[in-house]
C-alpha cells in the first residue's frame, strides 16, 4: 500500500524537514510513501474539494487567535474525513482545540526525530488504518478496510459499498478484479465467495 501524507505548513524548512523523516521512516519499512506538501490551511481544503484524500494530515498552527489549521481541520472532519490528524505548533496554547477535533497528537516545535516516528508508528497502526485507494470519477477515495461491507464488480466497475450506506464506485478497471480485491483478502476479515464479490466478514 502507498501511505500519502498532506503536510501543511507556510513553513518551507519544516515541511522539508517532515517529508525527509517521514521519507526515510517508510524506506524503514520497505513500504511506498507519498508526501505532498502544501503551504496554507486553504490549499488543503481545496485538495480535499478536489477528491484528494490522505492517510495522514501534518499541520501546523500558527501562534495567532484562531489559527487556521484548526478551522481547515474541523471543516475536514464535518466533510466526513477520517484519518488520522496531527498538529504541530510553537505553543501549547491550542492542544485541547486541537484535540476537540480528534488530533492523534499534538507536537511542539522544536520536536524530536523520535517524537515524530512514534506519531507515524500509531498513524500506521490497525487502529488508524488499513485502507484501499480508489480512482473515481471525483478524485482519489482512501477507504477504510473497517467501512467497507462488501466489493462487487459489473462491467468493469467495483463497486465498495460500505457501512454507510454508500456506493463508490471505481473508474473503469484496467486490471482484473482479482488484482483489486488482492489487499482485501490478504486481511482475514475479507472472503471472496463468488468471482465478481468479495464480502466482508
Amino acid at each position: 500500500m502507498i501511505f500519502h501524507i498532506a503536510i501543511c505548513s507556510p513553513d518551507g524548512a519544516l515541511r522539508s524537514r517532515l517529508e525527509h523523516q517521514c521519507m526515510e521512516f517508510f524506506a524503514r519499512r520497505e513500504d511506498a510513501c507519498i508526501v505532498e506538501q502544501l503551504q496554507s490551511p486553504e490549499a488543503l481544503l481545496q485538495q480535499d474539494a478536489a477528491g484528494l484524500r490522505y492517510e495522514l494530515y501534518l499541520i501546523e498552527l500558527a501562534a495567532v487567535a484562531r489559527p487556521e489549521g484548526l478551522t481547515a481541520a474541523a471543516e475536514l472532519r464535518r466533510r466526513g474525513v477520517r484519518a488520522p490528524l496531527a498538529f504541530l505548533a510553537h505553543t501549547t496554547a491550542y492542544a485541547y482545540e486541537a484535540f476537540r477535533v480528534d488530533a492523534m497528537q499534538y507536537l511542539h516545535i522544536p520536536f524530536r526525530p523520535e517524537q515524530l516516528t512514534t506519531l507515524l508508528d500509531r498513524a500506521t497502526e490497525p487502529e488508524y488504518g488499513p485502507v484501499i485507494p480508489v480512482a473515481t470519477a471525483m478524485g482519489l477515495r482512501a477507504l477504510p478496510f473497517a467501512d467497507i461491507e462488501y466489493l462487487e464488480c459489473t462491467h468493469h466497475v467495483v463497486h465498495y459499498h460500505l457501512a454507510s450506506g454508500e456506493d463508490v464506485a471505481s473508474l473503469s478497471l484496467r486490471v482484473p478484479f482479482s488484482e483489486v480485491a488482492k489487499p482485501l483478502l490478504a486481511d482475514a476479515r475479507f472472503l471472496q465467495p463468488h468471482r465478481s464479490y468479495v464480502v466482508n466478514l
